[in-house]
């Protein structure tokens, strides 16, 4: 049965901690909303951190909100091979033996010692879509994508 789903990437992101949110950015600081995505409560930021790796950075990596328990570095394979950092395939959250590295932010820098992870692909739904669709969560589906092109 066809039934249309969106489609985005969001390859590299990171998602913060307060506590790191603190360090790098002071004490008590609140993160700008700058654009709402499709996943209900979560939202891009204007603020940006670089984030270096042993062989290389990238300078201004967005932040998405809002703040959550742990931090994580969400990179694509490549993003990881260029920076060096070796990242496990993972979904959300699930950081327990994935890589590091430093985090650095207008006040302050931060070396992690693991989090940062290779997306595994996946949707976002809000709870009334997978009753519609007839989905739980983290149920294996096949995606057809067609285009115009």
């Amino acid at each position: 049965m066809n039934r249309p789903v969106l489609v985005e990437t969001s390859a590299r992101h990171i998602h913060v901690s307060r506590r790191v949110l603190d360090i790098l950015f002071g004490e008590g600081y609140e993160l700008t909303r700058k654009k709402d995505l499709s996943q209900p409560g979560q939202y891009a930021c204007e603020e940006r951190v670089q984030v270096i790796g042993p062989k290389g950075s990238f300078p201004a990596v967005s932040i998405l909100g809002p703040v959550r328990p742990e931090t994580q570095v969400e990179l694509s394979a490549g993003d990881a091979r260029s920076i060096g950092v070796k990242a496990p395939i993972r979904e959300s959250g699930d950081l327990k033996g994935s890589n590091g590295c430093k985090l650095v932010g207008p006040k302050g820098e931060v070396e992690l010692e693991d989090g940062v992870i290779i997306a595994k692909r996946h949707i976002h739904m809000t709870p009334a879509d997978a009753e519609k669709y007839n989905l739980e969560d983290k149920q294996i589906v096949s995606v057809k994508v067609e285009t115009d092109g």
